[in-house]
């Protein structure tokens, strides 16, 4: 018997929901935010995210099912990947919602990031300022992450390697730091390392994904 319009909405709701439930969780928003940096094995994403590989392992699964990750064997390991655009919209988008409705979360960030270290200088400013070289735009993510999610016309120096490299960095221009978003304190740790050496620096708060986003209607 064909089923009913009612039992085939009942259906897309259900599965709607089953994928709204498999990214509720947030060990599983932590993974989320770490592989949308770039492909991880499995013990790295334990290790970065603090959970142990089993339940590490368990989660990814469970993103696995509803089809939110890929992941393919290399070697001894498995690479977990996400290159889906709509989640990592979703995660963004959602992270501006929580903000919205949870004001809480704006102190929070706070202590994470330290606002004294932004601009008020809207970011779309800043990437025309870059785009017309009269600012300089740094991604100090780990060379894996910036090399596996690029962001255009950014130098990649990872943090570590920050003031090994400050010659290759103007005096003349304002410095633009970005990192994993805005709750990431690598951005944060490189302008304050900025400044002690006389920068005029600054970090972003948007990941890398928006930014590259912010960069094509620029």
């Amino acid at each position: 018997m064909a089923s009913s319009q009612s039992d085939i909405r009942r259906e897309i709701y259900e599965r709607i929901g089953r994928i709204a439930v498999a990214i509720s969780s947030p060990s599983r928003l932590k993974l989320i935010q770490l592989l949308a940096q770039g492909p991880r094995t499995v013990e790295s994403l334990s290790h970065e995210s603090g959970e142990s590989v089993a339940n590490t392992s368990q989660h990814l699964q469970r993103l696995l099912r509803e089809k939110l990750v890929n992941c393919k064997k290399v070697g001894v390991s498995r690479v977990y990947k996400l290159d889906n655009p709509y989640l990592l919209r979703l995660w963004e988008d959602l992270q501006d919602l929580a903000h919205e409705v949870a004001p809480e979360l704006n102190e929070a960030e706070a202590k994470l990031t330290d606002a004294s270290l932004r601009s008020e200088r809207p970011t779309e400013e800043w990437l025309r300022m870059v785009k017309k070289k009269k600012a300089v735009l740094i991604d100090v993510r780990e060379i894996e992450e910036s090399g596996s999610t690029p962001v255009r016309n950014a130098l990649r120096i990872p943090l570590k390697d920050l003031l090994k490299r400050k010659d290759e960095l103007p005096r003349n221009k304002p410095i633009i730091v970005l990192c994993r978003g805005r709750y990431c304190s690598l951005a944060s740790k490189a302008v304050r390392a900025l400044r002690k050496e006389g920068f005029d620096a600054y970090r972003l708060r948007e990941s890398a994904f928006r930014i590259s986003k912010l960069w094509e209607v620029i």
